[in-house]
């Protein structure tokens, strides 16, 4: 892993999750980008000049703080971990997409709430709606978590949908990265079918030579099922595998990925 990116908004909630990649990426050995999004409302010519809420002094401002968290992720990590920082203008999801394609990000961090952390759980976040838009995996940190590894991880798979395979690759590295031990549980509504089985064992065979387990579950609630199961596994990681959903199927629902990330108490990465 070369390059993990930290989005934050500068709220007490992104400033612990900051601390989080900080100490992912000293254990990573890998370069820590902080980016904040700003956008300069109204948008007209007359937000160009030399004055408090201007383009320019948005930026200045929010660079300056950028660097302060800069200085105080290094107190905890030390020099060793290069840490850079952008200033992005832009509408937050469109900005973060834009600086994790440019800088060909491996991996990109998120508080998953902000100042309103029950308001976040009833409707969600910016960092939850980025399970539908990211084109990288996304880390999801939930609130008062502290990093201590990742040692070990539960992969959850629901048999109704057959995994991608390259994202399923992906969640492998990452596993391998992390040093963790996996847990695959794969998730069904017949449990005791024939082909739920032959499922399993295709999953099982692709998994090889990961050392793993692998468990089959019945559930009609996937998130109830699969932090059920993460909770008695004392998991530090839960990876999902979001399926590609049609723009009317984002507008009118939110997938089971989003909705693990809006409810979540043990970090998401959400594998894409």
């Amino acid at each position: 892993m070369k390059t993990i990116v930290l989005a934050t908004d500068f709220t007490h909630n992104a400033n612990r999750v900051a601390r989080f990649a900080a100490q992912l990426a000293y254990d990573q050995k890998a370069t820590l980008l902080l980016v904040h999004a700003f956008h300069v409302w109204p948008d007209n010519p007359a937000k160009v000049g030399d004055f408090p809420l201007s383009v320019e002094a948005t930026r200045e401002s929010s660079e300056k703080s950028l660097h302060r968290l800069a200085a105080d992720l290094h107190d905890l990590v030390g020099i060793e971990v290069p840490i850079r920082c952008i200033a992005q203008e832009g509408h937050t999801m469109e900005a973060i997409r834009h600086v994790t394609k440019a800088e060909h990000a491996d991996l990109l961090v998120m508080s998953t709430v902000g100042s309103a952390p029950q308001s976040a759980q009833l409707m969600g976040s910016i960092a939850t709606g980025m399970v539908a838009e990211t084109e990288v995996p996304l880390l999801l940190i939930p609130p008062h978590i502290v990093y201590a590894g990742l040692k070990n991880v539960v992969l959850g798979i629901n048999l109704a949908v057959p995994p991608n395979a390259v994202s399923l690759d992906k969640a492998l590295n990452f596993s391998r990265l992390f040093g963790s031990i996996l847990n695959v549980l794969c998730i069904s509504d017949k449990p005791n079918d024939p082909e739920t089985h032959h499922q399993a064992e295709h999953i099982r065979h692709l998994l090889n030579p990961q050392p793993h387990t692998l468990t089959i579950e019945s559930g009609e609630e996937i998130y109830d099922t699969l932090l059920a199961f993460a909770h008695s596994n004392r998991a530090d990681l839960i990876i999902m595998l979001p399926q590609m959903r049609k723009w009317i199927q984002k507008l009118f629902s939110e997938g089971e990925t989003q909705r693990m990330a809006r409810l979540t108490d043990i970090p998401l990465l959400a594998v894409v």
